[in-house]
């Protein structure tokens, strides 16, 4: 996931892992809510370690009381398994950022969205009123501080090179330059450029930058397979638990690896980011023509 991306839980969804509560929950395949939807919109934040997540509630009115008289709040859990990290995010906000630090994980976060009680409550339901399951009607139930209320799906990120490299300004460049260097703890690229190419890439909106970033994939790349093909021991690149990760996702896409005799690093660049060329001018062109 490193675009805009939506997910829509629906209470009527077939499930066959819905564990019974003793409230009411707003979860895929649970009826407590016969028409209740939680939708869910993630948003690439500005850097390349958070996203904008904005929760929206439908047909499920004792979730939406709660939360109107702040009695319950939008939360979002990141976590990595791997990396033994869990940080959860809370905020009485519909739309709010979460965020990570690439340092603390060997692989991509994943996110368990939510909505959480925050005081504890004694309510006596009305399915007319909360939106309810007839079954739960004129119940009694009791609410603790920290009770699910809704819960999303588990979304896990992609394990992007991108996430594996910094950008960073080199006054002492010529205009348009960039070189590549390593850092090992943790593994990341750090990628010098030019003063006025820093600049332009902070625009991912450009078409042109596309091309730019391919060029710094392919080059880091190619670090890859000249300083890391081995994977031998404890120098060897298995010992980077994000370059594992960066070799699962490989595998997952049918590419190569850096540790592959028949790797190449142009090749698998423009195969995870190709170069997209403009429809004008190549109508014209006649086929067969070389360069």
């Amino acid at each position: 996931m490193s675009e805009p991306y939506t997910v829509e839980v629906v209470a009527s969804a077939p499930s066959n892992a819905v564990r019974s509560h003793d409230h009411p929950m707003l979860e895929s395949g649970n009826l407590s809510f016969p028409k209740g939807r939680y939708l869910l919109d993630f948003r690439p934040g500005e850097d390349r370690s958070s996203y904008v997540i904005t929760h929206r509630i439908e047909g499920a009115s004792l979730i939406d009381h709660l939360l109107e008289s702040e009695q319950a709040q939008y939360a979002c859990i990141v976590s990595s398994p791997i990396s033994s990290y869990r940080r959860t995010y809370v905020s009485g906000d519909a739309r709010h950022r979460v965020g990570w630090n690439g340092d603390d994980l060997g692989e991509p976060p994943l996110f368990t969205p939510m909505i959480v009680c925050t005081e504890p409550r004694t309510i006596t339901l009305d399915a007319k009123r909360d939106g309810v399951h007839p079954i739960w009607d004129n119940q009694r139930i009791d609410l603790d501080k920290g009770s699910r209320l809704a819960l999303g799906s588990v979304i896990q990120l992609e394990s992007s090179i991108l996430q594996l490299l910094s950008l960073h300004e080199d006054k002492h460049l010529q205009e348009g330059q960039f070189f590549v260097d390593i850092n090992e703890e943790p593994f990341r690229f750090r990628v010098r450029v030019s003063s006025r190419l820093h600049k332009f890439l902070r625009f991912p909106k450009d078409p042109v930058r596309n091309h730019v970033m391919t060029h710094i994939v392919s080059a880091c790349l190619a670090r890859l397979q000249k300083d890391y093909a081995s994977d031998d021991g404890e120098s060897g690149w298995q010992s980077f638990r994000n370059l594992r990760a960066f070799a699962d996702y490989l595998e997952h896409k049918g590419l190569e690896h850096w540790g592959d005799l028949d790797f190449r690093p142009e090749k698998v660049a423009t195969a995870l980011y190709p170069h997209v060329l403009p429809d004008e001018g190549l109508a014209g062109s006649e086929e067969g023509d070389d360069a």
